[in-house]
C-alpha cells in the first residue's frame, strides 16, 4: 500500500524518498488539469452554441452555456483528480455519481443535473483552480529563486577580474545593496549554501501544499453515506438480476438436453432394442448373428451409459425435481443418487420462496461434490430447517477436513448467491474433521410455518 503525502512529510527520509518530486508532478499537474478542463469546456460550448444562432451572437450566451455544462466537465474533471489523489498516496476515492448507461443521454444529462455529486465536482474543478494559481505563484518563485541563487553564484567567478580592474558590474551594485556589504570571490560558497536550505524548504512546502490539496479534493470527491448505501443498493440489485439471468439460461439448457439430446439418445436407445429385435428372428431363421448381436448389446451399453450421464449432468445443472416437487423431493433425489450414504433431516416449510430453495440446493449438491471428491468421508449428513425466520442448511462430512473456501471454487461462488439475499455461507473444516458447510438467508416478512415432519432418507 502507498503511503500517503501526510505520511511520507513525517517521515525522516522524505528529502530522499520519491515524496518532493511526486509533490513537484502533482502541484505542476493541477494548474494543467484546471487548464485543460477550461479548454475542453470552452470548445464543448463552441461546438454546442454553433447549432444556435441565438447563442452564438448573444454576449452573455456563451458564458450562460458555459456554466450550463459545467455538472458534466466537472464528472470529466472529478474522474482524472483521482489519479492525482492516487499518484499522493491516497486511498482510492469511490465514484459518488450513480452508475448509468450514456443512453438514453438526456436521462442521464438529467440525472447528472439533478444529482449533489455532480456540484461537488465543479466545486472541487473551482477549487482546483484557486490552489492551481497558487501553485503556479508558488512554482514561479521557486524557479526564480533557484535560478538567481545559480547565476550569483556563476558571476561571482568573474568577480575577482572585474574588481582588479576597478569596475563594480552593475549587478553587483544591485547586490551591495540587498547584503549592505561588498561580495568578494570567497562569497561563492554562500549561494550554493543558500539554494540547498531554498531546496529543503521549498521540498516540504510543495509537499504541504500537495497533502493539503489532495485532502481537499478527496473530501468533495468522496460520496457521502447515503450514496454509499445507495450504491451497495444498486450492487445488490446488479448481483441480483445477474443471478436471475444466470437461473434463467440453466432452466434454458436444461430444458434443451432435457427435450433434445436426452429424447434423441431415447429413441436410439429404442431402435437398438428393435435391432435386438430383429436379430432374435433371424437367429430362429438359422442365420448366425452372434457378432452382430454382441456389437448390438455393446451399443446398448454405451447408450445406457452416456444417457444416464447425460441425466447426472442435466441433474447438476438444474433439477427438474426442484422445479417440479420442491426442495424436500430434490435433496431426497440428491441423497438417493449420492455415491455415498446421505442422511438427510428436513425441518422446513415445504413451500419455501423458488429462490431460497435454488440456493439451498447448490449449497447442498455442492457440499456433497466437496465431500466425494477431497474428503475420506463414508457419511454424509444434511440438515435443512427454519428458526427464527431463517432458513438454514448444515451440510457434515467425517472426512479428515482442513477444507479452505478462500482458495475460491464453487464455495465462493455460493457465498456470492447467498449474500443476494442478505444471506451467508460459512464453512468449519478443522483438520482431522468433521467437515460442515452451514448456509442461512432470511426469509423476509412473512416466515413459512415449521414443518416438524422430519423426512430422513438414507442411502446404505
Amino acid at each position: 500500500m502507498k503511503a500517503s503525502m501526510w505520511r511520507k512529510l513525517t517521515s525522516p527520509w522524505y528529502l530522499v524518498s520519491s515524496g518532493p518530486w511526486v509533490a513537484l508532478c502533482a502541484l505542476l499537474l493541477q494548474p494543467m488539469m484546471f487548464l485543460v478542463a477550461m479548454v475542453a469546456a470552452f470548445t464543448l460550448v463552441g461546438l454546442v452554441s454553433t447549432n444556435d444562432s441565438f447563442l452564438s451572437i448573444t454576449f452573455f450566451g456563451f458564458p450562460v452555456l458555459a456554466l450550463a455544462l459545467l455538472p458534466i466537465i466537472g464528472l470529466w474533471f472529478g474522474y482524472i483528480e483521482r489519479g492525482r489523489l492516487w499518484m499522493l498516496g491516497f486511498p482510492e476515492v469511490p465514484q459518488a455519481n450513480v452508475s448509468m448507461p450514456l443512453k438514453p443521454f438526456m436521462e442521464w444529462v438529467r440525472t447528472r443535473y439533478r444529482e449533489p455529486a455532480s456540484w461537488r465536482n465543479v466545486l472541487a474543478l473551482v477549487v482546483a483552480g484557486v490552489f492551481g494559481i497558487f501553485s503556479t505563484i508558488l512554482l514561479i518563485f521557486e524557479a526564480f529563486t533557484l535560478a538567481s541563487m545559480a547565476g550569483l553564484w556563476f558571476l561571482t567567478g568573474s568577480l575577482d577580474r572585474t574588481l582588479s580592474r576597478g569596475e563594480v558590474p552593475g549587478v553587483f551594485s544591485f547586490l551591495r545593496l540587498v547584503v549592505h556589504g561588498d561580495i568578494t570571490p570567497e562569497d561563492w560558497w554562500k549561494f550554493p549554501l543558500i539554494a540547498v536550505v531554498a531546496i529543503i524548504v521549498f521540498a516540504y512546502t510543495n509537499g504541504l501544499v500537495a497533502a493539503t490539496t489532495g485532502s481537499v479534493s478527496k473530501t468533495l470527491l468522496s460520496p457521502r453515506p447515503e450514496e454509499i448505501e445507495r450504491q451497495v443498493r444498486q450492487l445488490t440489485s446488479s448481483r441480483a438480476r445477474i443471478m436471475d439471468s444466470f437461473e434463467s439460461e440453466r432452466r434454458r439448457i436444461e430444458r434443451d438436453l432435457h427435450d433434445g439430446v436426452q429424447q434423441e439418445l431415447v429413441n436410439l436407445t429404442l431402435r437398438l432394442g428393435m435391432a435386438e429385435f430383429e436379430l432374435q428372428s433371424l437367429e430362429r431363421q438359422g442365420i448366425d448373428v452372434d457378432a452382430a448381436r454382441h456389437e448390438v448389446s455393446r451399443a446398448q451399453e454405451q447408450m445406457d451409459h452416456a444417457l444416464q450421464t447425460l441425466r447426472n449432468t442435466v441433474r447438476g445443472i438444474y433439477p427438474a425435481v426442484l422445479e417440479d416437487h420442491g426442495l424436500r423431493a430434490a435433496l431426497e433425489e440428491l441423497a438417493t443418487h449420492s455415491m455415498l450414504p446421505v442422511e438427510l433431516v428436513y425441518r422446513a416449510e415445504d413451500r419455501l420462496p423458488k429462490d431460497i430453495q435454488r440456493t439451498a440446493y447448490y449449497i447442498a449438491s455442492e457440499a456433497v461434490t466437496n465431500a466425494l471428491k477431497h474428503s475420506t468421508a463414508n457419511t454424509i449428513w444434511i440438515t435443512a430447517y427454519t428458526e427464527n425466520n431463517v432458513f438454514t442448511i448444515e451440510i457434515t462430512d467425517n472426512g479428515q477436513g482442513g477444507a479452505d473456501s478462500s482458495a475460491g471454487g464453487g464455495i465462493s461462488g455460493l457465498n456470492e448467491r447467498v449474500q443476494t439475499m442478505d444471506g451467508s455461507v460459512r464453512l468449519v473444516s478443522p483438520l482431522g474433521g468433521p467437515t460442515t458447510l452451514y448456509g442461512s438467508i432470511p426469509l423476509g416478512e412473512n416466515p413459512p410455518a415449521v414443518d416438524d415432519e422430519a423426512a430422513t432418507a438414507h442411502r446404505p
